[in-house]
């Protein structure tokens, strides 16, 4: 079985990895997190109480982790509205071997993770310590740097920390200080990779966020 640091991690660092999970009905439920190698047996991720990742977690203690380069998977998977009808395609996903998971069926690589413990991370989030259970890893081969992938994948998370906060007065500073960096991933994106799948991506993020500043 391929190891944590075959696949990129080392400890400490925090990956952006795509969690998919079951929901109560069934159903299965993805979203971008960021994973961080504790060691070669275990998996941490620090998650908002208030996302249904958090609530699946704590309700089936199991999860899969899934690597990919796919832009497009990310966008998807952290605004499910960008999908037709709001909802993930259901081809997508597939049982995981190990736990009672789904898997992606795009990623280069699955790891099957079970929870040990939970802890809370002050009163908005929780942190769980992850066993890893399986890792499915295909062999691929290496792809050139992209500065438009990387800095759309970072407005992506950036935008997610502001939907959650948007209504928060409190937060009002540091929701101004993500917008700016986002419109400095858009602006690198416009110079590098213009009419491309990243710059499709921003547009469609850029109007999404606007439209959040007409909710009442």
């Amino acid at each position: 079985m391929a190891k944590l640091t075959d696949l990129g991690f080392s400890k400490g660092v925090v990956f952006e990895v795509i969690v998919t999970t079951n929901n109560e009905n069934g159903t299965p439920n993805a979203a971008p997190m960021g994973a961080i190698m504790k060691n070669p047996q275990n998996l941490s991720l620090n998650l908002y109480n208030s996302s249904l990742t958090c609530y699946n977690l704590k309700a089936n203690k199991c999860a899969v982790i899934n690597l990919t380069d796919d832009i497009e998977a990310f966008y998807k998977t952290a605004f499910k509205e960008a999908n037709p009808d709001g909802k993930l395609p259901q081809d997508w996903f597939k049982k995981a071997d190990t736990i009672n998971a789904p898997r992606l069926r795009l990623a280069d690589a699955n790891i099957d993770v079970t929870v040990s413990l939970i802890e809370p991370i002050g009163v908005e989030k929780s942190e769980f310590l992850c066993n890893i259970e399986r890792i499915n890893a295909s062999k691929i081969f290496p792809k050139v740097y992209s500065r438009a992938r990387s800095a759309t994948l970072e407005a992506i998370i950036h935008a997610t920390r502001i939907k959650v906060q948007f209504k928060d007065e409190e937060k009002k500073a540091q929701i101004v200080q993500l917008l700016g960096s986002i419109e400095h991933c858009n602006n690198i994106v416009k110079r590098t990779a213009p009419s491309s799948v990243y710059s499709a991506v921003m547009s469609d993020l850029m109007k999404r966020i606007d439209s959040w500043s007409n909710i009442p």
